[in-house]
Parts: structure tokens; sequence; C-alpha cells
């Protein structure tokens, strides 16, 4: 252990006293564990996502290993100990910054991916009813296509009603994704 020495008291040593800013053993625990945390969320995104984001060259290989290493679980777990280490030795803001757009960008599309569904399954329970409020709110909507795969769907043998479901959901995405 080593023993600061203490200097005389000046006016110096008081401000620099101020200036300094004490950080608890459990905060700076808390703030590993969210690097932790982060950490855990990288190695969760495919690479097209992971080239989104401003990762060094070492964070990057131990993402890589961490996608290797996934059915271990002790050897994960101090793996993500490891990224977290890591993390800590970067400035994390950006980092945390463009995994927040990406999170924000996948829950738009989840969001979007749950309307089509929705539309899809009440034009397949209500059938015109629903196809001429779907147009009422979306102008761009062809409504004979969609009453067409309606009608091919109500008309199907059961293993094919799935085929016009499908097709249904394709035509639904395309208008409502433009």
């Amino acid at each position: 252990m080593s023993r600061q020495t203490e200097a005389p008291f000046s006016a110096d040593a008081d401000n620099d006293e101020e200036q300094i800013e004490w950080v608890s053993k459990t905060q700076l625990k808390r703030d590993s564990k969210a690097l932790q945390d982060l950490g855990k969320k990288l190695t969760q995104f495919n690479p097209e996502q992971l080239a989104k984001i401003p990762l060094d060259d070492e964070l990057q290989d131990a993402i890589r290993l961490a996608h290797k290493i996934a059915n271990k679980r002790g050897a994960l777990k101090r793996h993500y100990q490891y990224i977290g280490k890591l993390l800590r030795k970067l400035d994390a803001e950006p980092i945390e910054q463009a995994v927040h757009a990406l999170e924000q960008v996948d829950a738009q599309q989840r969001q979007q991916f749950k309307q089509i569904e929705q539309w899809r399954d009440r034009i397949l329970a209500e059938g015109d009813p629903a196809i001429q409020a779907l147009c009422a709110e979306h102008s761009q909507v062809d409504r004979q296509q969609l009453r067409q795969l309606w009608r091919n769907h109500q008309q199907a043998a059961e293993p094919q009603k799935i085929k016009f479901a499908r097709q249904l959901f394709k035509e639904l995405r395309a208008y409502l994704q433009a």
C-alpha cells in the first residue's frame, strides 16, 4: 500500500479537493455492470448492425468470439466481463447512442410488422368492410387486388389458405411501407 503524504494546507489544495469528484464503490460497480450489459447487447446484433456502431478492432474481435462461445455459459459470462472491461477503456457514449438508434429502428419495424399483421387478420376476418377501412386510411392501396386475395382465401381449401394469407400480407406490406 502506498501512503500519500499530506501537503500543508493552502488555498490551492482546497480548490483541488473541490474539483475532485468522489465516486462510491457501489456507483463504480453499477457503471461496470451497465457497460457489461451494453456488451451483451452488442453481442446480440448481426454483422450488418455492428458495422453501424463505432467499435475498435479489439472490441469487434471480442464480439465475434462471443458469438463462437455462445453455448458455453460460464465462459460466456467471463467473456461479457471482458467486453465490459474493453468498453471501460473506450468512450462508450457514441456506442450507446448507436445501439439506442438501432433499437429504435428495430422497435419501429416491429410495430410496423404488427400493424400489417393486424390489417391482414382484420381483412381475413371481416372482408370488404375492413378493406374499405384500410382504403379510407391509405389511399394508395389497390382495393381490387385486396378483394381478389380475400376472395381467393375464402374459396381456397385449408392448405391453400395459408398461401393467400401470405400473399395478402406481402401486398399490405408493399402498400403500407411505401
